[in-house]
């Protein structure tokens, strides 16, 4: 209950601060799915402000579930406000099944699941190989993905005080699809690549990082 409040009281304070001082602007929303659909977003991770500025740039009412790591946990206030918004720890020095599990279980009943789908911070600001959790999920559920770009956070909270510009791409819905029930390593492997060229496309070129030279093959 508290975790649920404290979310609520940090999406109000960043909505004031984008519409009153930030330099934050989001493109794309008519591209969400209506709520009570599972639906997963993936989202590229350049700073550990994303998870801030993504879930103030979402509508409220949405109630998004994330996919963080375990880690975040440990610490009083993030893992009372992780608890509170149900977001799913993640080992990330493994493959986690139960958290797979219960982010399906989530989809299943009509929620939005929030995937940073390179699996940690850019360390360079352009895009790293993507992991395959999403499309894992998507075809085991049947549920759209939504490809979402952010950039500008890389400047962190001090850039944003500061005014630099912070952009959140919204993009369209598709479904994955596989030809057999069981899908082989390296149908994976491609559908990942398709999301990540999805998203790749709705950054700027200087964030495209390792497909930057696939965007006009795909």
């Amino acid at each position: 209950m508290l975790g649920g409040f404290l979310y609520v009281m940090l999406w109000v304070s960043l909505w004031l601060f984008r519409h009153l001082w930030w330099r934050w602007t989001i493109s794309g929303q008519s591209n969400l799915v209506p709520r009570g659909q599972g639906v997963i977003l993936a989202v590229n991770h350049l700073s550990w402000t994303d998870t801030y500025v993504l879930g103030a740039s979402l509508p409220l009412s949405l109630k998004p579930t994330w996919l963080a790591k375990a880690e975040l946990f440990a610490n009083p206030i993030a893992g009372r406000l992780l608890r509170g918004i149900q977001a799913i720890p993640v080992n990330r020095a493994r493959r986690d099944l139960s958290a797979l599990i219960a982010a399906e279980e989530y989809l299943k009943q009509g929620r939005a699941l929030i995937i940073f789908i390179e699996g940690h911070r850019s360390p360079t600001g352009g895009l790293q190989a993507g992991q395959a959790g999403a499309v894992r999920l998507a075809l085991r559920t049947g549920c759209p993905i939504v490809p979402i770009a952010l950039w500008g956070t890389e400047a962190g909270l001090r850039g944003a005080f500061l005014r630099k510009p912070i952009r959140v791409h919204i993009g369209e819905p598709y479904r994955v699809a596989a030809e057999t029930p069981k899908v082989p390593q390296q149908r994976i492997n491609e559908l990942t690549d398709e999301v990540m060229l999805r998203l790749a496309a709705l950054l700027p070129e200087r964030y495209r990082g390792v497909y930057r030279e696939r965007i006009g093959q795909a």
